[in-house]
C-alpha cells in the first residue's frame, strides 16, 4: 500500500515561494492502477516523485507498506527505491549501450550477482517483447520499443511499485495502446501497483481501476474510475471526462426542440437493458433520441443518452419516475 498523508512540496526561488503540491493525502491500495489526472502545472509530477523521494516533500509522510520513507537514512532510502521503479515521457535510455546493456545496467547498479544478470536480462526482453532487440541500440528502435526497454529496466529489481510519468504522451495513439496493454499485463500477472500520471482521460479510461483529480496543486476529486465518468462532480473532472465523451448538441437541433431534454445514464448491466423503448410503450409521452453512446470502462458498459421527451407533464414525469426506478439516473438538461 502507498500512502500520502499531508503532502506539501513548496519551491523556493529569489523571488517567491511556488507550492507545487499542497496538502494532499491520497491511499492507494496495493495492486492497484492509478491515475493520477490534470493539466500541466497540476502538480501531478511532483507528487509522483515524492513517492521515490526525487522531490523530497517539504512536509508531510510518503509511507509504502507503512514506512515513511521520508525518515529512513540516506542507504535505508537507497535499498527502498529498488522497490520503486520509474518509467518516463522520454525514455532516458543510454545510448551508447545496447538494449540488453541498458537493462542490466539498473541491475548492476543494484549489485546483482554477476551470474544472474544475464538470466534477468532475458526474463525482461520476453516479458516486454523485446528477446529479439537485445543487441539492438536505442537508436535504432521506435518510440514504442524504447518505451519497452524503459518499462523493462525499471522492472529489473522486481519492484512493488511501478511509476510511469507521462509514460506514453509521446507515442502515437495505436502505439500508446500496445504500452498500456503491456502494462495492464504486467499489474496482473505480477500484482505490482502502479501510479500513472497523464492529461489524457483515454489512458485512465483504458487501464485505470481508481484515480485522482488534480488543480493547483490539490486533489480536488478522487475515486474509482467507472464512477468518476458516470457521475463527475467537480467542474474539472466534468471538463476532462467531456474530452473523451461529448454531448454538445448544435444551436440548430435545440431550436426545433419543443418538449423536455433529459441525460439519462445507465450504469452496469442496465447500459444493455431495454428501458428507453420499455418506457415510451408504457407511457404516453414520444421520445426523440438527440445524442447517445455506450462506453465501455474496464468492460463495464456505462451507457448515456440524451433525448427529448415529449407529451403531459404528468406522463412524461411518471416516465422518468419508470427509467429511475429500471436503474437510471435522469437529469433535467
Amino acid at each position: 500500500m502507498l500512502e500520502f498523508q499531508n503532502i506539501t512540496k513548496i519551491y523556493e526561488s529569489k523571488k517567491k515561494q511556488i507550492v507545487g503540491v499542497d496538502n494532499v493525502s491520497l491511499t492507494i491500495n496495493k495492486g492497484d492502477i492509478f491515475g493520477i489526472v490534470g493539466y500541466s502545472g497540476a502538480g501531478k509530477s511532483s507528487l509522483l516523485r515524492c513517492v521515490n523521494l526525487l522531490e523530497r516533500p517539504t512536509s508531510g509522510k510518503v509511507l509504502v507498506d507503512g514506512v515513511d520513507l521520508t525518515q529512513l537514512s540516506s542507504s535505508e532510502l537507497r535499498i527502498a527505491r529498488l522497490k520503486i521503479g520509474m518509467i518516463f515521457q522520454h525514455f532516458y535510455l543510454i545510448s551508447q549501450k545496447t538494449v540488453g546493456e541498458n537493462i542490466a545496467f539498473a541491475l548492476r547498479a543494484a549489485k546483482t550477482p554477476k551470474n544472474r544478470i544475464e538470466q534477468r536480462v532475458n526474463e525482461l526482453l520476453e516479458m516486454v517483447g523485446l528477446t529479439d532487440k537485445r543487441d539492438v541500440y536505442p537508436g535504432q528502435l521506435s518510440g514504442g520499443q524504447k518505451q519497452r526497454v524503459g518499462i523493462a529496466r525499471a522492472l529489473a529489481n522486481n519492484p512493488s511499485i511501478l511509476l510511469c510519468d507521462e509514460a506514453t504522451s509521446a507515442l502515437d495513439p495505436k502505439t500508446t495502446l500496445s504500452i498500456l496493454r503491456l502494462l495492464k499485463e504486467i499489474n496482473e500477472k505480477l500484482g505490482i501497483t502502479i501510479v500513472l500520471i497523464t492529461h489524457e482521460m483515454d489512458v485512465v479510461k483504458e487501464i485505470c481501476n481508481r484515480m485522482a483529480i488534480m488543480q493547483d496543486g490539490r486533489v480536488v476529486e478522487t475515486g474509482e474510475v467507472y464512477d468518476i465518468f458516470a457521475e463527475p462532480k467537480e467542474p474539472l473532472t466534468q471538463e476532462f471526462i467531456k474530452s473523451v465523451v461529448s454531448f454538445d448538441i448544435p444551436n440548430e437541433i435545440l431550436k426545433d426542440v419543443k418538449g423536455q431534454i433529459i441525460k439519462i445514464l445507465f450504469k452496469g448491466e442496465v447500459a444493455g437493458e431495454g428501458v428507453i423503448s420499455d418506457t415510451m410503450q408504457r407511457f404516453n409521452v414520444k421520445g426523440n433520441f438527440l445524442h447517445g453512446t455506450i462506453e465501455y470502462i474496464q468492460e463495464r458498459p456505462l451507457g448515456i443518452f440524451i433525448m427529448e421527451l415529449q407529451g403531459e407533464i404528468a406522463a412524461v414525469n411518471e416516465a422518468k419516475h419508470y427509467m429511475e426506478q429500471r436503474g437510471a439516473i435522469v437529469e433535467v438538461v
